[in-house]
């Protein structure tokens, strides 16, 4: 892997990670590990940031694992994180004997991170080509293939087929797998020709092999974390803690705004109904959800970008009568807006949105009417429990959203209870829609 190029927005995703101290690699689940550097047991900053800081150097400079380990082992040694100690489990309180620093857990290390920060880098690449619309599963050089993983080898998918959400590689400890985005050329090729099967370690088998074309059927495990008492449904293949795609997880926006804009492109008349379908349904309010959720923790980084609305037909033929059109049709909340002190001061006024308000603030922009004020748009939804004010900037948001991934569109800036006067001043604005 050492002498793959790693493309710079993986290293820039690596580098933006914040520290995670963690007894085990199960306090830091799927998706958290977009914003978090764990190993599980360095509970100390400076032996996590050693291990960070060395794995950075090893991505930019293409280091070999033994370069890696030589001059990582030595710092660690010398701090006291190598070879077993007895320590304390803080989430049971008990004592245990745990491995720290090793060779071997060095190597697992090394090559998680540099696997992860490549498919990431590569997905990130290949979701910015309209060149190359399949992506490829292959198995890496291993004398020993979970026989799931063996199945998928040679299996061709839209780059936008939800297989990819679960079983984009890697996809357990010691995974050797990868994907590469191919071109509807490549595709042919491949289906005529087969895609080339290397000998095994042994020297054993090669040749070649036919693409397969069908998604796999759906078969799922259920996994209960001794430890944590969490209850997860996973793909059968897919080992626990990886049943998650490091390219999509701070991307819903810019993947959400290329559906929408292909549903704009053929189906005009059906835009409207198109999208409200995409933002109202199950999946989508789960996944909501869980973004507060872990917002409110800060267990996001606060630049993360989630999609809560989209802007209509009506509001963007006025937003382009005004002059603007703004570069994305998805309205997005920033993770920081609800983690932000403005909150504070609104709770001063009574008018502090809960929780729940932020869970349900896809249904506020979908069913709310909408008012002009100045540059912004100002959506008014009202509700039984009373009146909500979400404003939102038509304007491109600038710097970078997780992951690297550029994105520039209409965003949320405000959301709070307004009281009656302001209603009333909000209702005498221009109606948009």
């Amino acid at each position: 892997m050492a002498d793959r190029m790693i493309p710079k927005a993986a290293l820039d995703y690596l580098k933006r990670k914040s520290l995670k101290p963690a007894f085990s690699y199960r306090d830091v689940w799927n998706e958290e590990h977009a914003t978090g550097f764990t190993v599980a047991k360095a509970m100390q900053a400076d032996v996590l940031q050693d291990i960070k800081d060395a794995v950075e150097k090893a991505i930019a400079e293409g280091q070999t694992f033994d370069a890696f380990r030589q001059k990582l082992s030595s710092t660690l040694a010398q701090k006291g994180w190598w070879g077993r100690r007895t320590i304390v489990d803080p989430v049971t309180g008990k004592t245990v004997e745990a491995q720290l620093g090793s060779s071997r857990r060095l190597r697992t290390i090394y090559q998680t991170n540099l696997r992860s920060a490549y498919n990431q880098g590569a997905w990130e690449r290949g979701q910015a080509s309209e060149a190359h619309p399949y992506i490829l599963y292959r198995i890496g050089p291993s004398s020993h293939h979970r026989e799931e993983h063996r199945a998928w080898d040679g299996l061709v998918l839209p780059r936008d087929d939800s297989f990819w959400t679960a079983h984009y590689p890697p996809n357990g400890w010691g995974c050797r797998c990868y994907s590469r985005f191919i071109s509807t050329a490549t595709y042919v090729r491949l289906k005529n020709d087969g895609v080339i099967v290397p000998k095994a370690v042994d020297g054993s088998g090669g040749g070649t092999i036919p693409i397969k074309t069908e998604r796999p059927p759906e078969a799922y495990k259920t996994w209960v974390d001794a430890r944590t008492g969490r209850v997860e449904r996973l793909p059968v293949g897919i080992s626990p803690g990886f049943g998650w795609n490091p390219g999509l997880v701070g991307r819903p926006v810019p993947v959400l705004d290329t559906v929408l804009t292909k549903a704009k492109a053929n189906f005009p008349a059906q835009y409207d109904a198109l999208a409200r379908t995409l933002m109202n349904n199950t999946i989508m309010a789960e996944r909501h959800r869980s973004f507060i959720d872990r917002a409110v923790a800060k267990q996001v980084d606060r630049r993360y970008l989630d999609p809560v609305g989209f802007l209509d037909r009506k509001t963007l033929a006025h937003l382009a009568k005004s002059g603007g059109q703004p570069t994305s049709n998805v309205i997005s909340l920033e993770a920081g807006l609800v983690q932000s002190a403005k909150n504070d001061r609104h709770a001063l006024k009574g008018e502090k949105p809960e929780r729940e308000d932020w869970y349900n603030l896809i249904d506020y922009l979908l069913d709310a009417t909408v008012y002009e004020d100045g540059k912004d748009l100002v959506y008014l939804s009202e509700k039984p429990s009373g009146f909500m004010k979400v404003v939102v900037t038509p304007d491109p948001i600038k710097g970078d959203a997780l992951h690297g991934a550029t994105f520039r569109g209409p965003t949320v800036v405000t959301m709070y209870r307004p009281q009656d006067a302001e209603v009333d001043r909000i209702r005498a604005l221009k109606k948009v829609r």
